[in-house]
């Protein structure tokens, strides 16, 4: 079973890598006063101090419903009284590359899409929703190149 656990964890901790390997810290901006960077810059912080509950709270309705799916998965793959809530299996990076740059490349309603690029020169596309008047993280929209 810890295999099996292991293996959904990978594939949630690749989710986050994708949206977030090129800049888990840093704080290259352009727009200081602007709400998706200004979200995005949030999370960053939460993810490099291992704070998954507020890194969970920064999420899009997509990446949180996907987060949920995966806890279902993972309660249903160990079995027995223990239940996985999407905390658990949401993985953050503590480490890696800071942000030299941190850029709103533009809005489209209540969705913005934000540039990253890290010291490496490695870019990174997150998006962001606006959702009851904050701006939310939706990683499961998001790339790397």
């Amino acid at each position: 079973m810890a295999v099996q656990r292991h293996g959904l964890a990978a594939a949630i901790t690749m989710l986050i890598a994708m949206a977030l390997a090129a800049a888990v810290a840093g704080r290259g901006c352009n727009r200081d006063s602007d709400g998706p960077t200004e979200a995005v810059r949030a999370f960053m912080q939460a993810s490099k101090s291992g704070n998954r509950d507020a890194a969970l709270k920064m999420l899009g309705p997509k990446t949180r419903a996907q987060l949920e799916r995966a806890a279902l998965r993972a309660t249903k793959l160990v079995g027995g009284e223990g239940r996985y809530q999407a905390r658990d299996v949401l993985q953050l990076h503590t480490t890696g590359p800071d942000a030299d740059s941190i850029v709103n490349m533009g809005r489209d309603g209540d969705q913005a899409s934000i540039s990253i690029t890290d010291s490496h020169g490695k870019k990174s596309t997150i998006i962001t929703v606006l959702v009851d008047g904050n701006w939310l993280l939706e990683l499961a929209d998001s790339r790397s190149p």
